[in-house]
């Protein structure tokens, strides 16, 4: 078979098990997560240092550890853990409005094992983001991970 054609067809398989592995990781993460959400919780928080507001449009980010600790991030992040241990993320202004995006991703040149994660509003929190992980057997985890907030 001519390259394009052996390349085409792995993208299609990798892009196959990725929809199939997602879809029920998805489902599974979703209805456990979904508890949890709920805003009530105390998280333990990172210690951010205190800063002045960015421009409502700047881009807020966020790269958290293994443990919901922020590494790195916009002025003003702050992260923890919840009691069920998925993790929140707090930013400097209301996000309701905006996207987020999360993948797992290491904090410098580590390479974290795969795995799920998914991301929406905190329940009960406007500038919050509730992130929700799991290994790739399904079991709960808390992942290192790179979280973007596009308004």
């Amino acid at each position: 078979m001519s390259r394009s054609i052996v390349t085409r067809s792995r993208l299609f398989v990798a892009a196959t098990a990725l929809a199939v592995t997602g879809a029920l990781g998805g489902t599974a993460l979703a209805a456990d997560s979904q508890a949890d959400n709920t805003g009530e919780s105390s998280p333990r928080t990172s210690n951010a240092p205190a800063a002045s507001a960015l421009p409502v449009d700047a881009p807020r980010f966020a790269v958290i550890d293994q443990f919901g600790q922020v590494v790195r991030g916009s002025l003003g992040v702050t992260a923890g853990l919840t009691s069920a241990q998925n993790v929140e993320v707090l930013f400097d202004r209301d996000i309701r409005g905006c996207a987020y995006t999360a993948t797992i991703g290491g904090k410098a040149n580590d390479v974290p094992p795969p795995g799920f994660i998914t991301a929406s509003q905190r329940a009960g929190k406007a500038n919050g983001v509730f992130v929700a992980m799991r290994n790739s057997d399904l079991t709960k985890a808390v992942l290192p991970f790179h979280l973007t907030v596009t308004c």
